[in-house]
């Protein structure tokens, strides 16, 4: 993520301030902030406690240099690791790696535009500097693509070289025994973070909508936790639109990166309208404090339209399959295009032969925070092509044979994915011919990479059959 010359420099200084005193640390160049916090409540007795454990017991170069701020920071970083369900070596690579890049602190600079825990750089797609500076933000953004690696088996020091493409790979090896002491200790101390909102009402736990034959727009909030793992049934749904029944295409999606779902339409004449999420701005209620507007022409013609997150930036891009079968992906750049997406870059294929699919589902079936893509053939196999955007260059779901993930998947009326139990893995909502609603839960980490086929689907609503279309 460094020229080679910074990396030397940032190895030395952080040799020169871990055995010698911690106030080098103070004698960096001047900013207006070094650091900022990790924890926005700050750091606990907890993490005194823990610094003064670790200045004992580290094998390291770390060891009497711990501070109650690098713990709370550590704790930042393993909670969001548990937020995942990913085990604690993952920890251990992630703590590895802000030992090398920051010393576990939060900076607000670096080498050319890097900056936080990882020093990840803006102007590399890791995201914007205060995307970046949020450590939930920025370790989920190392998480996804370490994930992209065999992180389970290879030494710690090599993944972690993986992620970052250091000029010194061997710094992450040297580390990695504090890397591993700091993680161990921290986990038991750590509650997983919240994962960022992916829903209408802005939580991790996807809500749906539904258009009735009247084209109400109906909201059912999820509220897994509150009722106890049952979504959908603990409160009565309320109607937070009408006239929706009229629309070409409707579709879930962030398209403002907000962690609140918008809403995308395509009308009968070709135009693609974006209904805003104002959920906390007009008190609860989405999609009506403002007037639509128009983000697109010409998209009357595809066969099919598909919201998804290629890239991975929590912006949702488009994809689209026209009558040739090719797959094009129109990329979301809201935040450089001045609020206008989709429009700014031309199409690109990413695939071809993708016109004979009964379904195309967009799902982060990996939880790695780029969507994959879940197809149902003729036959009823559901398959997955992962995406893997960043390991093949910005060539999604091309990189990798799809994988079968299940079979009967045909004879559903509606297919529609939502991380409903909010982990960050896209479960399966399906509608059967009874009209039954039934979750297929994704527990991609506990069945080694066979989501979907662990647990026996339960239901979780009925009466579902009558809706012209449900989303999430």
């Amino acid at each position: 993520m460094r020229p080679a010359l910074i990396r030397s420099l940032t190895g030395l200084l952080l040799s020169l301030c871990l055995s010698g005193p911690i106030a080098l640390m103070s004698s960096a160049p001047a900013h207006a902030a070094d650091t900022v916090p990790c924890d926005k409540n700050g750091t606990t007795a907890a993490d005194a406690n823990m610094a003064t454990r670790l200045n004992r017991e580290l094998p390291g170069d770390l060891r009497g240099s711990m501070t109650a701020y690098r713990v709370s920071c550590a704790r930042v970083i393993i909670a969001t690791v548990k937020s995942r369900g990913l085990p604690v070596r993952a920890a251990q690579i992630a703590i590895t790696t802000t030992i090398v890049e920051s010393t576990i602190r939060n900076l607000t600079y670096g080498a050319d535009d890097s900056v936080g825990l990882f020093q990840q750089r803006p102007s590399q797609g890791w995201g914007t500097v205060d995307q970046i500076l949020n450590p939930v933000y920025a370790t989920n953004k190392f998480l996804s693509k370490m994930l992209r690696f065999d992180w389970r088996n290879d030494p710690i020091g090599k993944v972690c070289q993986q992620v970052q493409v250091s000029a010194y790979p061997n710094r992450y090896t040297e580390e990695t025994p504090d890397g591993v002491a700091i993680a161990n200790a921290v986990w038991s101390m750590s509650e997983p973070a919240e994962l960022p909102g992916n829903s209408v009402t802005g939580d991790p736990y996807a809500d749906l909508l539904t258009v009735d034959s009247a084209g109400k727009l109906m909201l059912y909030s999820n509220n897994f936790v509150r009722d106890d793992g049952q979504p959908y049934t603990g409160s009565e749904p309320r109607e937070v639109g009408h006239g929706w029944g009229g629309f070409a295409r409707t579709m879930p999606a962030d398209v403002t990166g907000d962690g609140f779902t918008d809403v995308l339409v395509v009308n009968s004449a070709g135009k693609l309208m974006l209904y805003s999420n104002n959920f906390v701005r007009d008190n609860g209620q989405p999609y009506a404090g403002s007037e639509p507007r128009e983000v697109g022409h010409g998209w009357g013609g595809f066969s099919n339209v598909i919201p998804a997150d290629v890239t991975g930036d929590g912006f949702t891009d488009l994809l689209t399959v026209d009558s040739a079968g090719k797959l094009m992906l129109y990329s979301n750049n809201f935040v450089r295009d001045n609020g206008q997406p989709f429009t700014g870059s031309e199409p690109r294929e990413v695939g071809h032969g993708w016109g004979g699919f009964a379904r195309i589902i967009p799902a982060d079936v990996t939880g790695d925070g780029f969507t994959d893509l879940l197809t149902v053939d003729s036959a009823g196999k559901l398959m997955l092509y992962s995406n893997n955007f960043v390991r093949d260059n910005g060539q999604p779901f091309t990189g990798s044979a799809p994988r079968e993930v299940g079979h009967g998947w045909g004879g559903f009326s509606k297919v529609v994915p939502a991380d409903v139990t909010g982990d960050g893995f896209t479960d399966v909502l399906v509608v059967d011919s009874a009209g039954k609603l039934m979750l297929y839960s994704n527990n991609f980490v506990r069945d080694n990479g066979q989501p979907y086929t662990g647990s026996e689907p339960r239901e979780v609503g009925h009466g579902w059959g009558g809706f012209a279309q449900i989303l999430a």
